[in-house]
């Protein structure tokens, strides 16, 4: 559509006289399912590349985790033998959350439109509208990027990671009734902090205590950044010389036959797990069609406008099993 030439040379004040409230809902409301699934799509561009995306997870998903064996022995009449299983339920659970917030239009709308001027477009009073909502739904998905692995529910909390248990909590409360432990083969402790002296060694030890099951095929091991920059400072001392080792940014665990992924996540910096794992064992859930979900900017008072957004999130560890998974509980001086 064309633009007039008065809009094009609206100054970023007029722009924002034009942005009423009542455009705002109407922008809202026309793309209400884009601005619900905004937070995902942020969270696409970062961790959602390394964990599992479950959609449609009304309040939560359980399943059964099988521990058991079976094997071959040579022909026998009595070879029948009871089996020793036992099935453990896990339960992906979703948590609903809102949040609302005030903000003065005029700043808003000024610093959109003005930065759209500079980049030479020109906007109309609806894109500006639906650029602001995106903006604070985008918010939403930083957060809850951030709150991945340390959220700790927290009914009473006014923040995104007291909203559901994050991969860490998870694994904290694991450990804690022993069901991740050294003698089940799915926990490692680091003796010692990992620094740039001793990461190749110590992330090479940590691995190969990894289940045979799981260093046998694609896996990832989930780092800090922190951890990552003391592998590589290390791993080039080390080995700078050698006729391979032609980049210093390394993408795979060195010893892993190219099948452990490095991924090196900056919302696990205070993270007190490493984990060897694949991308199918950890999910994240939602719900983009629960009835919670919401996304609107409305005007409740004088010279001040409001954003609300409500959504169902939560994770969870598909299993357990040190086929499935291994934790490095690092070591704290």
């Amino acid at each position: 559509m064309a633009k007039s030439a008065s809009q094009a040379l609206m100054t970023p004040d007029e722009m924002a006289e034009r942005v009423t409230p009542a455009e705002l809902e109407t922008a809202c409301r026309q793309y209400q399912q884009q601005l619900i699934t905004q937070p995902i799509e942020v969270m696409k561009d970062n961790t959602l590349k390394f964990i599992t995306l479950v959609p449609g997870v009304r309040n939560q998903l359980t399943w059964g985790e099988l521990h058991g064996d079976a094997q071959l022995s040579p022909w026998s009449k009595k070879s029948g033998q009871s089996a020793d299983y036992k099935i453990e339920g896990r339960t992906l659970q979703v948590w609903p959350g809102n949040c609302s917030y005030d903000f003065d239009p005029m700043e808003v709308f000024q610093s959109i439109y003005g930065h759209s001027i500079l980049l030479g477009e020109q906007l109309t009073t609806s894109q500006i509208a639906v650029r602001v909502a995106a903006y604070f739904a985008a918010k939403v998905g930083m957060h809850l990027n951030n709150a991945v692995w340390k959220a700790k529910r927290n009914v009473a909390g006014n923040k995104t990671e007291d909203l559901f248990d994050g991969f860490d909590t998870i694994i904290e409360k694991e450990a804690t009734e022993e069901k991740l432990s050294v003698a089940k083969g799915n926990l490692f402790q680091f003796d010692a902090a990992i620094n740039n002296t001793t990461a190749t060694e110590q992330l090479k030890e940590f691995y190969r205590k990894a289940n045979d099951m799981l260093r046998g095929r694609e896996c990832n091991l989930y780092i800090p950044q922190s951890v990552y920059d003391a592998y590589v400072d290390d791993y080039q001392v080390r080995h700078g010389a050698l006729p391979y080792n032609t980049e210093f940014d390394k993408l795979t665990l060195e010893g892993s036959a190219g099948k452990c992924k490095l991924v090196v996540l900056s919302n696990m910096a205070d993270s007190k797990y490493l984990k060897i794992t694949t991308k199918q064992n950890l999910l994240f859930g939602t719900d983009i069609n629960a009835q919670e979900n919401k996304a609107n900017i409305a005007k409740y008072s004088s010279w001040v406008l409001t954003f609300e957004m409500a959504g169902v999130y939560g994770t969870q560890i598909r299993s357990i099993s040190p086929e499935e998974l291994f934790v490095g509980k690092l070591h704290v001086e």
